[in-house]
């Protein structure tokens, strides 16, 4: 710094701080930068991961229906061998 207002600052230590408060400026910028692109990489990550998932889910949900539809194809024909048993006990007791 210097001391007599008369002699003119260095030219040079004007540019080196400049270049240095720039440089300040832009790690700043390049700071905010990657933390955005950190946040975008974890959201695109966080989507693909649900994406995954609904289609597990998808998955397990499509082989629910399909037992569903075994079972209730079994419950029908043990229903219809209740009813043809039931008949002919009826048609037995009524011989008797």
């Amino acid at each position: 710094m210097n001391v007599r207002s008369d002699v003119p600052p260095d030219p040079l230590k004007t540019a080196v701080a400049r270049l240095d408060g720039a440089m300040t400026r832009v790690e700043s910028v390049a700071r905010r930068m990657r933390q955005r692109v950190e946040q975008a990489e974890s959201s695109a990550e966080e989507a693909r991961n649900a994406d995954v998932d609904r289609a597990r889910l998808a998955e397990a949900l499509d082989a629910a229906r399909g037992r569903e539809a075994a079972l209730q194809e079994a419950a029908e024909a043990a229903s219809d061998a209740l009813d043809r048993a039931i008949t002919d006990l009826r048609d037995m007791a009524g011989e008797a």
